[in-house]
């Protein structure tokens, strides 16, 4: 079988490579041909360069590291842009515009509590996050029976109407549901 598909492969590539039957044509087609660099198209490296800053000094140890910035000044530099610089108020302090600050003083933002954050982060500690059945819904992907039981409506408005005409009051008497079947077939 495989020789089979071999030939019939081989036939089918002589065949379309037929009108390129020159020398080097079909040679070049399957592959065979040499193809040797072109000499001229060598382009050489350029020479290393020094760079333009010769007092760089070897860092000391313990100190702090040039290119790191501090979270503050980087969400600054989002908030504000690489150029703009945020004013030097104090962060209770409205800044900015004259409108800026009546809408601060207007949302009551002045009497924000200065330690909502810890109180934030105590009540996330606090709180238990996920499910108990993290495995179950992992590993079993059929949703959970809904929770209660469900009216046979048919049934029901049939009994309703049954008590009206006995004189009875509907809300005596079992309400007819519906019961699901417990297992499926291989027992899911």
């Amino acid at each position: 079988m495989k020789k089979a598909s071999l030939l019939a492969f081989c036939g089918a590539a002589l065949l379309l490579s037929a009108p390129l039957a020159g020398c080097s044509g079909f040679a070049d087609t399957l592959g065979l041909g040499r193809n040797a660099p072109d000499e001229f198209a060598v382009v050489d490296r350029p020479p290393l360069a020094m760079p333009p800053d010769f007092d760089l000094r070897p860092p000391k140890p313990g100190a702090a590291r040039p290119q790191e910035v501090s979270q503050t000044d980087r969400a600054s530099t989002m908030l504000f842009g690489a150029n703009a610089k945020p004013s030097s108020a104090p962060s209770g302090a409205p800044a900015g515009s004259d409108a800026e600050k009546a809408l601060l003083e207007t949302s009551g933002a002045a009497k924000a509590d200065p330690a909502i954050r810890e109180t934030i982060d105590r009540e996330a500690a606090q709180r238990v996050s996920g499910t108990g059945h993290l495995v179950d819904n992992l590993l079993w992907w059929k949703p959970d029976a809904p929770q209660g039981t469900i009216v046979d409506a048919p049934a029901e408005a049939a009994r309703i109407r049954d008590a009206k005409e006995k004189g009875e009051s509907p809300d005596q008497g079992a309400t007819p549901i519906i019961e699901r079947d417990k297992g499926g077939w291989l027992g899911l």
